[in-house]
């Protein structure tokens, strides 16, 4: 067992968040895709059951109850990517209207939306609306066992059990007795989201109550529909690892019977009691299925949508993203080169791209061991094998797992999925390996090592994210044939071919107790992170020390030569991100500022400042450059820096390596430098470049109407571009221990503008989108927020009208470039307010974001709430009170100034910044996919938006 203080830390973070959960019922999982012929009700299942009891008070009509679901699916499903393709969801869609048809008659629409995620789950919103995991819908192996699911989701629904609970909460926490239209609904369920916060209390969904109630109404669906009602409790099974265990009689009343266990004992008793004759005997997978089953595997994109009026511009030529991973293949001749979305497969002699993986969650992708094939998986454990001769997908699997893998390894052959997971009865992390076609588990040791609590607090908040993080030392060898695993003297290591552990001795278990690396195939680089003096390099798998070296790094990283030579990956020193260091000589050979760095047969491929993959011969003492080839474009991923010009004609944009400048008349590229962070100073572009070598710090100023661009004339020093001012932060003489001067600067001669003495330190502050106000957020109960209080009535009356104080904020508008104090107000934030980075001001009123997809509109007169919206703030235009909100990650909203909408543009491809031009007449965003869209922004009626072709 984990101390007791780390189990209550556990305990406590994750109740933590289930404050924010939003208000809905998380289910079993099951789904699937395809046409189906909708069925008659089997009369042999007699009549359906009661699904509305009259006894619960019940606000909501069938009507209002969707309206409801609207508002809580504005709030969910910015949570996840939808799948829009259109095949996919039809597919479920007629399943969904198959079960329907066996309800009694009823207004609400039975909706269902496939969505991409990891988890094994499904789930409902009120008012029709069902989702089901991408991960679900792969493991089903029928349409019975997406008609449990589905069936399961739809007795939530058709059982009222939003609206429910939504009437109960509404009474209890605000004291509401009816609801209205639309708008009416949309602003209660929002205000109750911090209800339920302040209450510490949520929707309730998971009770079991709501669950067997579900369940009934589902099993009946099911069977008078046609499908056989046992897919339920074979699928329950089988995705909850239950063995066949459902409880009894005796295990039940002592509490040995665990909870996945007793739900399959109460629905394998449903199905007992329909009778006979209802439901299907025989498994219905119609004649879609695999093919619909197949294309959920695969996970390929869709045709983006088209925005009806809108301009759309490509960069061209787009920015090219940063390379995480370059590696040779075990013949040496391919390379794989990868970035956050793609996956580019290259031939070495001569170097060029033979093609593209569409990949945005994979993991770092492998060659086989033959060369011939590139393998990958993701944090889902969602496999994916390529043919490079033919250049196709050859196989893809969606393995499960019980418990989620914190850390997941794919062995180069692709065969074998290594899962190292936290293990929740002990809180030792347990180390099994899968077969990543069936999932079958080929070996398997639980409580391998006990987390200390830093590692579980990391492994905490990066579960299910998308980057990968290796928490635990691990290295395949070379030829991919083996694997070493684990920390300090739990270290396994593996024969991948037989898929049997390997036994290691000596000095390697005690010694190495940092990171390691293998060389080649017989030999170990390690580190001894208490005396790293006394690292050294080790026989494997015999664990001899060969050598005694000092080894300086916290990580390390094998390259993929097999000749014998001591390369490793390490730590980066001085401002590179990682280097090239030879063990056998003690020395950093190199460094890079990418990631992206490999070495086979005396060759150095790694990525220069441009982007080009470059291919070099290792001499003694320099690289002589043999080849180099630009990888072509790539999904467009997170950014350093971005920002557009006040005509909007220029755009600027940097990942943290290399950035351009792009006329959108063009759309052509004018600029290519290495990594900026730029801010506009009117018609001037400034770009500050970071500390580099031995090149200091720079900011260049880029004229648009002159095109000349050039360097400041003045000494940076401790200046920089900050919220699209130059400013810094230095110590203040004289006025207290903690006391910090914030000094603006003119961009054009680095003299002071003004400067603002905080005594108290430095505050939490950001800026207005356009620069023009920053807005700085003290504590009510700080300090300074009670001198300030104290002294102006009007504050004083809005901080007693404040009830909770802890969420009582004095928030003051600062005129960027005088200064000058232009507002302060006192105002009581929501429980989920995201802090000072999601505070933006338009004209009177303040744009404040929450941690749950909202943005709250405050006045800046009064402090009182306004309104509230779904989304996130991502632009504003001071002049018409117009702002841009991002809602799903494809999706952009315009309201004016009263919270009219005027504009509802769905992308097609994740949105990555919106902008407005011409004087609020049009909106810029861009995409993913590298092209701007022009949007014009009308007064009425809302803009119309195709669907995906």
């Amino acid at each position: 067992m984990l101390p007791a203080i780390f189990h209550r830390f556990l305990m406590t973070l994750r109740n933590a968040v289930r404050l924010f959960a939003p208000a809905l019922v998380f289910c079993v999982p099951l789904c699937t895709v395809a046409q189906q012929k909708p069925a008659s009700q089997n009369v042999g299942c007699g009549a359906p059951p009661v699904v509305a009891p009259d006894l619960r008070p019940n606000f909501f009509s069938e009507q209002q109850e969707e309206w409801l679901g609207e508002a809580m699916a504005d709030q969910v499903e910015s949570e996840f990517r939808l799948i829009r393709d259109p095949a996919e969801n039809a597919y479920l869609q007629g399943i969904v209207d198959r079960l329907a048809a066996t309800l009694p008659d009823t207004h609400i629409h039975f909706h269902v939306q496939l969505i991409d995620s990891p988890e094994v789950n499904g789930f409902s919103l009120a008012g029709g609306r069902i989702y089901l995991t991408r991960k679900l819908a792969s493991e089903a192996k029928s349409d019975d066992e997406l008609a449990s699911v589905l069936g399961h989701e739809m007795g939530h629904i058709a059982s009222h059990q939003f609206a429910f609970e939504t009437t109960r909460d509404l009474k209890k926490l605000m004291g509401v007795t009816s609801v209205g239209d639309r708008a009416d609904i949309f602003a209660k369920f929002q205000q109750l989201d911090d209800a339920r916060l302040r209450a510490h209390t949520s929707s309730g969904g998971d009770d079991d109550d709501k669950q067997e109630e579900a369940d009934h109404i589902g099993v009946y669906v099911i069977a008078a529909a046609g499908y056989r009602p046992q897919a339920s409790a074979e699928f329950w099974d089988r995705m909850f690892f239950t063995k066949g265990k459902s409880g009894g009689t005796l295990s039940n009343f002592f509490g040995f019977s665990k909870p996945n266990e007793r739900r399959l004992g109460k629905i394998q008793k449903l199905i007992a009691t329909l009778p006979s004759g209802c439901g299907g005997q025989q498994a219905v997978q119609s004649a879609g299925f695999a093919a619909w089953h197949e294309r959920v595997l695969e996970n390929r994109g869709v045709e983006a949508a088209h925005i009806d009026g809108a301009q759309e511009i490509p960069l061209t030529p787009p920015l090219r993203m940063d390379l995480d991973r370059l590696r040779f293949s075990p013949d040496g001749s391919k390379l794989l080169a990868q970035d956050e979305s793609t996956i580019f497969v290259m031939d070495r002699d001569p170097l060029k791209v033979d093609f593209k993986i569409d990949a945005p969650n994979a993991l770092a992708a492998q060659f086989s061991p033959d060369s011939k094939r590139v393998v990958f998986t993701t944090h889902g454990l969602h496999t994916e094998e390529w043919s490079i001769a033919q250049q196709k997908m050859m196989q893809v699997h969606e393995p499960l797992t019980k418990n989620p893998c914190v850390q997941t390894k794919l062995s180069p052959d692709g065969r074998t999925i290594v899962c190292l997971a936290l293990n929740p009865e002990s809180y030792w992390m347990d180390l099994s390996l899968l077969d990543s076609e069936s999932g079958n588990v080929v070996w398997q040791k639980n409580n391998f090592f006990q987390p200390s609590l830093f590692f579980a607090f990391l492994m905490y908040f990066t579960d299910g994210s998308e980057v990968a993080g290796d928490f635990v030392p691990s290295s395949f060898s070379p030829d991919g044939n083996y694997l070493l695993i684990g920390p300090d003297d739990s270290k396994v290591a593996f024969d991948l071919r037989t898929r049997t552990p390997v036994r290691l001795g000596g000095a390697l278990m005690n010694k190495a107790t940092g990171a390691y690396a293998f060389l080649g195939n017989d030999r170990i680089a390690g580190v001894n992170r208490a005396d790293p003096k006394n690292s050294g390099i080790y026989s494997f798998p015999e664990g001899k020390q060969l050598k005694k070296v000092d080894l300086p790094f916290s990580k390390l990283k094998a390259v993929s030569a097999m000749d014998g030579s001591s390369y490793v990956l390490s730590d980066g020193y001085k401002d590179f991100q990682i280097s090239l260091s030879n063990v056998d000589a003690g020395r950093v050979m190199l460094g890079s500022e990418s990631e992206a760095l490999d070495v086979w047969g005396g060759m150095l491929a790694s990525e220069n400042r441009d982007g080009h993959v470059v291919l070099a011969k290792i001499d003694v003492d320099k690289l002589n450059g043999i080849a180099t080839v630009q990888p072509p474009e790539s999904q467009l991923a997170r950014l350093y820096s971005v920002a557009l010009s006040p005509d909007g004609q220029y755009l600027a944009m940097s990942t943290r390596t290399r950035g351009g400048l792009w006329n959108l008349r063009t759309g052509k590229r004018m600029l290519y430098l290495r990594g900026f962070h730029a801010a506009w100073n009117g018609d001037d572009l400034m770009m500050e470049f970071p500390k580099r070598e031995k090149q200091d710090a720079m900011l260049v100023d880029a004229s648009m109407k002159t095109m000349h661009a050039g360097p400041v004339k003045y000494a940076l020093g401790d200046m920089t571009v900050d919220y699209g001012m130059l400013d810094e932060w230095k110590d203040a003489k004289d006025a207290g221990r903690h006391a910090q001067d914030l000094i603006v600067h003119r961009p054009n001669d680095g003299s002071e503008l003004w400067r603002r003495t905080f005594s108290e330190g430095r505050p939490y502050y950001t800026a207005s989108y356009g620069w023009k106000d920053l807005l700085f957020s003290f504590h009510l109960n700080s300090s300074y927020a009670k001198a300030q209080v104290k002294g102006d009535a009007t504050l004083t009356a809005e901080a007693a009208a404040v009830k909770k104080k802890d969420d009582g904020r004095l928030i003051e508008v600062v005129d960027a470039g005088t200064g000058k104090t232009t507002a302060s107000v006192v105002m009581e934030l929501s429980k989920a307010y995201a802090g000072t980075n999601g505070l933006n001001r338009v004209g009177d009123l303040l744009y404040a974001s929450t941690e749950d997809n909202r943005t709250q509109v405050y006045s800046l007169k009064d402090g009182r709430l306004v309104r509230q919206m779904y989304g996130a703030m991502l632009g504003e235009d001071v002049a018409t009170g117009r702002i841009c909100l991002r809602n799903r990650e494809d999706e952009a909203v315009v309201y004016d100034a009263s919270g009219k909408e005027l504009a509802h543009a769905e992308m097609g491809t994740p949105l990555r910044f919106a902008a407005f031009v011409d004087s609020g007449s049009k909106v810029a965003l861009l995409g993913a996919d590298q092209v701007v869209r022009m949007v014009p922004i009308r007064s009425t009626p809302p803009m119309s938006v195709a669907s995906a072709k």
